[in-house]
């Protein structure tokens, strides 16, 4: 079938056999959130509180068994039951129907009958197996009174059989969609249980509602009942299904719930049949009482109608355990010749074995001599166990030189990290150096490039003040042609060059004021800056006396018509302005002196870095070639700890060998023991194909059943662990692939064939 359905939604299927708790689970599953349909089943007095079964499924199961004419309540040991096409359709609906939530499923018992199907239909869901063991489940059907059971009560096993073989099978190729779990567990642990759900399918369930669990509801069997050794003498393939489902199924922190194993006792198949027999003359007096009643009630008025009813009921009720009871009863006699042949069998064998007996005392003394033969080689085996000592001792001599040079190794390791340590302080006082050199040379260049810049400004003024300087000596000619003219303006204006005179003194004053400056921040060189602006503000200064001059001259190129008598004091002016024009030019000077001497000084950081920039690349030389040797010291260390740890996993593996051998001198499991013990230390040391070829050849050799030789490898793994100080992950260990395929090995699972 091609056909497939893909949702968007989660789809969670659970699956069991009839009477197996899957209304409780279904229960559950909707308390925490799971949508399991709104027509579902009413409860009535064998489910009080419900079906929780989806009436969709439970339709088209009923008639997809009716088209094949197979029984409707799924009473069938049919292999394979074919889903025609025409039905196809139908269960698309159905689906569209049920896939109004995010998160649904459904429970309907007969679906085990069609998983293939249903999977192949929605490969996205996924599907919780629930089991429960077959006494239990037998006596529910049994208690449901169906005529069918009636005549064939075997017929109730072997259904329990063949719908749990086919979940197990189901479950064996279709792992990573599946969670097996059994019912008791789910009812002991429901928060656990549906946390694994959500861990397993990765959902969002809620925690359930714990009150919907009602234990009067839900029977088990007593440890005084005997149906348990009744089916394992009559089905013994039954238990063994349920011991496979209880080695596949989730248990919290995986230990499984083995307490059923006490329930199995050895067959007093007489002791039953004559309590079966007790029971049954019980019944009929009880019978016969009841039928008393009902004939002394049969003539009383209409009003006891109701109370005859119940006597009816109960009288059915009781014919019914009569039956069944009979029919234990005839069971148990078959089970009591079959007892009675087997004493009979096993006096003969008596018999036989009286005379091996004898046969045996003849072989008794040729055993003796081959005792003498055997002791012989025990001393042979004593002799090789003090050379296995003698090498003990070598390995542990080794051991000790493997130790002394790892100690010489510690050593040279401590002293190559104190050399590092020490690299690495003078290689960060080298960087820090280094930062503050570049710092340095960065302000340097900064206070070259603005001294540069205050250079080039210095002399554009100098270069305007001489331009004005040669217009002013022009203007100066003409004012001679014109001195005759100006003498008497000149005296007028003497009181205005007496004003200008005041302020060229004090330019002049500001003047000397600021070289003395100067003078003082010659070996300043972070206060250079400040001194340029300084100089620069003069020549502003200077430039504004010089324009306020020009001003002056031109305004008194009219007045020197009348002012040819100031002539003379005109001219000492112009030759102050001189003056202050070559001071200036000293002043400017001395700034590029000043800015010489940090371009030398620059020259030297730049020495000095560079020097700085060579040990740093030593140190780094000396640094790499450290590293190289402290790698060279670690990978010589690291080869020292594979040897010493290979020194001394021999040693454990002889003194566990030496224990083994002398704990089972004279037992036929020495090989066995020491290839579990081969196992354990393959699996400690991460070789895990290892432990699975030693563990595969123990089991040729086990003296334990293919069971109890798991459960033997599982409690030596656990002790070898403990005697090493460790504690044993049973979970990452049973969760190995190499163990799972162990598993598979060991149980060899095979369908079990039921007749009908």
């Amino acid at each position: 079938m091609n056909n497939h359905i893909t949702t968007k939604s989660d789809i969670l299927v659970i699956i069991s056999m009839h009477r197996s708790g899957s209304s409780l689970t279904a229960s559950l599953l909707q308390s925490a959130g799971l949508h399991i349909g709104r027509n579902l089943m009413e409860g009535n007095e064998q489910n009080v509180k419900g079906y929780y079964e989806n009436l969709d499924f439970y339709d088209f199961h009923r008639t997809v068994l009716a088209s094949q004419g197979v029984d409707e309540n799924g009473w069938t040991l049919q292999e394979k039951i074919e889903v025609e096409d025409r039905f196809i359709e139908e269960a698309n609906e159905i689906v569209e129907r049920a896939s109004v939530s995010g998160l649904w499923g459904w429970k309907e018992p007969r679906t085990t009958l069609f998983l293939e199907f249903w999977a192949d239909l929605l490969p996205q869901a996924n599907f919780l197996l629930i089991y429960r063991s077959p006494w239990e489940v037998v006596e529910s059907l049994y208690r449901q009174n169906h005529g069918l059971f009636k005549t064939q009560p075997e017929l109730a096993v072997k259904l329990w059989m063949h719908y749990n073989q086919k979940i197990i099978n189901f479950y064996n190729h279709s792992s990573s969609r599946c969670l097996l779990v059994n019912t008791k567990t789910l009812i002991q642990n429901p928060a656990a249980s549906i946390e694994a759900i959500n861990q397993k399918f990765k959902l969002h369930l809620a925690p359930p509602d714990a009150r919907i669990y009602d234990p009067s509801l839900f029977r088990s069997q007593g440890l005084d009942s005997y149906r348990p050794s009744l089916i394992e003498s009559q089905f013994p393939e039954a238990v063994n299904l349920y011991q496979e489902l209880d080695a596949r199924a989730w248990f919290p922190e995986n230990t499984p719930d083995l307490s059923w194993r006490e329930l199995i006792k050895p067959s007093p198949y007489r002791v039953w049949a004559f309590r079966d027999w007790v029971n049954v003359c019980k019944l009929e007096k009880e019978n016969k009482e009841q039928s008393s009643q009902l004939e002394q009630y049969q003539g009383a008025d209409n009003q006891t109608g109701t109370k005859l009813d119940q006597l009816q009921s109960r009288l059915d009720a009781t014919e019914a355990l009569l039956e069944q009871s009979q029919s234990q009863l005839q069971q148990t006699e078959g089970l009591l010749e079959q007892s009675q042949s087997q004493l009979h069998q096993a006096q003969t064998e008596l018999e036989q074995f009286q005379s091996q007996l004898q046969q045996t005392e003849g072989l008794l003394e040729q055993s003796q001599s081959q005792l003498d033969q055997t002791e012989g080689l025990l001393e042979q085996f004593q002799s090789q166990l003090q050379q296995t000592e003698g090498l003990l001792k070598q390995s542990q001599s080794q051991l000790h030189q493997a130790e002394g040079l790892l100690e010489q190794s510690q050593s040279q390791l401590h002293q190559t990290e104190g050399l590092l340590e020490q690299s690495q302080s003078q290689l960060h006082q080298t960087e820090g150096l280094l930062e503050q050199s570049q710092s340095q040379l960065h302000q340097a260049q900064t206070e070259l490039e603005q001294s540069q810049s205050q250079l080039h400004q210095a002399e554009g003024l100098l270069e305007q003040s001489q331009s004005q300087l040669h217009q002013t000596e022009g203007l100066l000619e003409q004012s001679q042609s014109q001195l005759h003219q100006t003498e008497g303006l000149l005296e007028q204006s003497q009181s205005q060059l007496h004003q200008a005179q005041t302020e060229l003194e004090q330019s002049q004053s500001q003047l000397q004021h600021n070289h003395r400056e100067i003078e003082q921040t010659k070996c300043q060189v972070d206060e250079t800056e400040s001194l340029l602006k300084q100089s620069q503000s003069q020549l502003q200064d200077t430039e504004s006396s010089l324009g306020i001059s020009l001003s002056q001259l031109l305004q008194t190129r009219g007045e020197l018509e009348i002012s040819q008598g100031q002539h003379h004091e005109t001219k000492r002016k112009l030759k102050r302005s001189q003056s202050q024009h070559y001071k200036t030019q000293e002043e400017l000077e001395q700034s590029q002196s000043q800015l010489h001497q940090k371009e030398v000084l620059l020259e030297q950081s730049q020495s000095q870095l560079h020097q700085k920039e060579v040990l740093l690349e030593q140190s780094q030389s000396q640094l790499h070639q450290k590293e190289v040797l402290l790698e060279q010291s670690q990978s010589q260390l690291h080869q020292k700890e594979v040897l010493l740890e290979q020194s001394q996993s021999q040693i454990e593996r002889l003194d566990f060998q030496q224990t083994i051998a002398i704990k089972t001198n004279g037992h036929s499991n020495i090989q066995y023991e020491f290839l579990v013990s081969e196992a354990w230390y393959a699996y400690h040391t991460g070789a895990m194909t290892n432990m699975q070829d030693s563990l595969k050849q123990s089991l040729k050799c086990s003296p334990f059943s293919p069971t109890n030789t798991v459960s033997n490898w599982l409690e030596s793994f656990t002790k070898l662990s403990g005697d090493k100080g460790h504690n044993l992950d049973t979970f990452r260990l049973t969760n190995l692939a190499e163990w799972k395929q162990l598993i598979r090995l060991v149980l060899n699972v095979k369908p079990v064939a039921v007749k009908s």
